[in-house]
């Protein structure tokens, strides 16, 4: 449903109000990720493994939503700053229009996400799974409304964004804020936020700088044209492997109970299981995606943005990567080793910069892809070593709960 969404507003608006919107939704997906994604992964980790020793203590949902709350705000206030500084947009009302709406995007966007990861958690996949869907038709209603050409501006198909993402935040999030407000925090510290939840902070914040760094770069280094071309490419990519966010989910899930928690010989199998059962799936399905998008891609796009094709084929070796790996990161926080975790996407993203900076400058948009998708093949891999090799591996080992 959001790649159908992306597909409307590609039919819908002009070069430059399309490439606002790709902007504008890397942007609340980025720093939703990036300020709240280690408060959720921590929580769930929590959660997740008190649901499944089957533990009374209640859901401490609301410290969890208000602290993600503050940190967006905060981080609304260094973008304006930063986007002042640095001269972004035409004018100060152009920057404070953008960072206000992103950041109104971002506070509802993030709070669905941690209801999702909520029910989830609980092992109510189906009604995480109907928030999902709500979330996304609301946005698909949006970009149909623009197809019919009674919007044809970004910035208000971004402001309906906003509206209607924290709609549904009203509805799913505050009656569970509500009903945990008499839960205790986290020991973690007076306000839940102590070493583990920064360091999955900072794991978040490179996770998420790693996978939109490029949309980011192709910005700064490219054109308008060039941002669309990369922004419908990630949404192909998102239509293709459809089926990976929900098994994500459910390995996040599965990673985190307590049988896979006190045993490393456990976790070893899984990863080993999941590589054997799906590279030779994954690689058929995603090859012949790659061979379709030759024909299907130019028929959806109208004849637009022709390097679209190019970078799809390129992202696609990536995403099989990703596929075939899936448990193996969250593994690591099963295995609590947080720092090793971030340390190893930062590393991935000092080594992105450098070498997307020269390949936009030599290729272009082509570049730039290809270098993402060489250095996210090169991340899986060391994460998938780190994760097979626990710092004390021993055929039936049992570590013991530590969370919380």
């Amino acid at each position: 449903m959001s790649a159908l969404t992306v597909v409307l507003l590609l039919r819908a608006l002009p070069v430059d109000g399309f490439a606002y919107i790709v902007f504008f939704l890397n942007i609340g997906q980025f720093f939703g990720s990036a300020a709240t994604g280690g408060l959720r992964i921590r929580y769930t980790r929590m959660e997740a493994e008190r649901v499944s020793r089957g533990l009374d203590e209640p859901s401490p949902f609301h410290v969890t939503l208000r602290n993600g709350t503050i940190l967006i705000l905060a981080a609304g206030l260094v973008s304006l700053a930063g986007a002042f500084a640095l001269g972004v947009g035409d004018d100060s009302q152009q920057r404070l229009l953008f960072v206000a709406l992103a950041t109104a995007f971002t506070l509802g966007a993030a709070s669905i996400e941690l209801a999702i990861f909520h029910y989830q958690a609980q092992l109510e996949f189906l009604r995480g799974g109907f928030i999902a869907v709500a979330r996304n038709a609301i946005l698909l209603v949006v970009a149909g409304v623009a197809l019919a050409g009674l919007i044809d501006s970004g910035p208000v198909v971004a402001l309906y964004f906003a509206i209607g993402v924290n709609l549904v935040a009203l509805v799913v999030a505050a009656p569970l804020a509500l009903a945990t407000r008499h839960a205790k925090a986290p020991l973690e510290g007076r306000f839940g936020f102590g070493r583990e939840t920064a360091s999955l902070t900072f794991y978040s914040l490179v996770s998420s700088g790693w996978a939109y760094l490029d949309i980011f770069l192709v910005a700064a280094l490219l054109n308008d044209e060039a941002v669309a071309s990369y922004g419908a490419a990630l949404r192909y990519i998102a239509i293709v492997v459809g089926p990976m966010p929900s098994l994500v989910s459910v390995m996040r899930i599965r990673t985190t109970q307590h049988d896979m928690i006190d045993s490393t010989k456990a976790q070893i199998e899984l990863m080993s299981r999941w590589l054997r059962k799906t590279i030779v799936p994954a690689v058929v399905v995603l090859g012949i995606a790659g061979v379709a998008a030759i024909w299907a891609i130019p028929l959806v796009n109208g004849d637009r943005y022709p390097d679209t094709v190019t970078i799809f084929q390129v992202l696609l070796v990536a995403a099989c990567a990703q596929f075939v790996t899936l448990p193996n990161s969250n593994l690591l926080i099963t295995q609590e080793r947080y720092t090793t975790l971030a340390w190893t996407n930062a590393m991935v993203v000092g080594l992105n910069i450098p070498l997307a900076a020269i390949a936009a400058e030599l290729f272009g948009v082509v570049g730039v892809a290809a270098v993402g998708s060489t250095v996210a093949v090169l991340q899986v891999s060391l994460v998938s070593y780190l994760a097979a090799h626990p710092p004390e591996l021993k055929d039936g080992d049992t570590k013991g709960a530590v969370a919380g």
